[in-house]
């Protein structure tokens, strides 16, 4: 069995979620000493990359990356052609798309290829993949209004193009012999959207937390700073990952002694941050710390505020792992995770603050609430899903196509 990824950029450097993913997968190829082919677009080539016995080896094609999302290329198409003539890959994986013409879903089905599609967001339905513009616009099916969006966003789109390209995407969805979605939530967006997409080929593999974080020791909560109710954001410090409403939170609690705040994660302007004595800015941290960092911060609660449904949401995950239940918004996999684990409470994703508050001080009266759920969290954390399990429900999914 041969495979090939299919990536939008390199996969190490500065990597996100999806080449995070990718690299998590690679790593148990490698690991069973299984070769495996990734193909990635860089300035001025397609970048053919191999993992054999523990090395890499690279040959590059000609072509590069393009950013102007369009469907089809004839030029890549007849490289990546030539890419599979030379592998002659069983299966083609596309993990991301972006900077690639879609078409190369087609050139790989009518090479008789097992194809495969990864989504890890909406970039299916919209080039603007997270849809913000700036809030989120729930799946506009309008496609005037979706065109003056993209316009106003600064993507150069001809009229019509966002029907084009919907309905081509749901012919490749046709073609598709699986396409793989990290929740439910998303599933049931696809199919209701596209009917090109059978409900047998859609299949949810959660994504896999690395099992040494759920090795470190349980956080016992009892870290306080003057006894205040602690709060903490967790993740990038982002617009479209709630930090208006984390903002607001703090200007009511501006200084108190009832309330702490603590942000974990990337600050990408610090300009926006106040200089609160109730709020500690923990910064950044890395994959491998961080349950730890969450131990040593001691948060009663973690809040995931974001305005946008999240198709899985790796935060959740890391909250779990800590052991400290969470205050989410109610939109995309968000909901589906908290209120099947019963790991916290869920707001109201289009205005989170007034029941958000409502909760603090709720939680505030009733401490035996954080106990309960911290209970809650544990029992979830014993079935949070690994890489390994993980890559093993891929390995399930390419042998059933063999």
């Amino acid at each position: 069995m041969k495979i090939l990824y299919v990536i939008d950029q390199k996969p190490d450097g500065y990597p996100g979620g999806i080449e995070y993913h990718l690299l998590d997968i690679l790593g148990r190829f490698i690991r069973k000493r299984i070769p495996v082919h990734i193909l990635f677009p860089e300035a001025n080539c397609l970048q053919l990359r191999r993992y054999e016995d523990y090395k890499i080896h690279e040959t590059a094609y000609e072509g590069g990356r393009l950013d102007d999302h369009r469907l089809r290329d004839p030029r890549l198409e007849d490289i990546f052609n030539s890419v599979l003539d030379d592998i002659d890959a069983d299966i083609v994986h596309f993990q991301s798309i972006r900077t690639l013409p879609l078409s190369l879903i087609e050139v790989a089905k009518r090479k008789g290829k097992k194809v495969l599609l990864t989504l890890h967001e909406y970039y299916f339905w919209c080039i603007n993949c997270v849809m913000l513009a700036p809030d989120f616009c729930w799946f506009e099916e309008d496609e005037d209004k979706c065109h003056e969006c993209l316009a106003g966003n600064g993507y150069k789109v001809q009229k019509g193009y966002v029907r084009e390209r919907r309905q081509y995407i749901d012919y490749l969805f046709s073609l598709a012999d699986r396409v793989i979605v990290p929740s439910l939530y998303v599933k049931d967006i696809l199919l209701n959207l596209y009917t090109g997409l059978a409900y047998e080929k859609c299949e949810v593999v959660e994504l896999g937390v690395e099992k040494e974080i759920l090795r470190e020791e349980n956080g016992n909560g009892t870290h306080k700073r003057n006894g205040a109710l602690h709060l903490a954001f967790l993740g990038n410090f982002l617009h479209y990952k709630g930090n208006a409403t984390f903002l607001q939170l703090m200007k009511h609690y501006r200084n108190s002694e009832a309330v702490d705040f603590s942000i974990i994660g990337n600050i990408f302007d610090p300009s926006i941050i106040p200089s609160y004595k109730n709020l500690d800015v923990v910064g950044g941290y890395s994959r491998d710390d961080v349950v730890r960092t969450i131990h040593k911060t001691g948060p009663d609660l973690i809040l995931l505020l974001s305005n946008w449904p999240e198709t899985f949401s790796y935060t959740l995950s890391e909250a779990i792992a800590s052991g400290v239940p969470v205050i989410a918004t109610d939109g995309g996999a968000l909901r589906g995770r908290v209120s099947k684990e019963a790991v916290g409470f869920l707001v109201p994703v289009e205005n989170p603050l007034p029941r958000t508050l409502e909760i603090i001080e709720d939680v505030r009266q009733h401490p035996e609430v954080i106990r309960f759920l911290r209970e809650r969290v544990q029992e979830a954390r014993k079935r949070l899903k690994t890489v390994d399990d993980m890559v093993e429900e891929h390995f399930r999914i390419y042998n059933s196509l063999r």
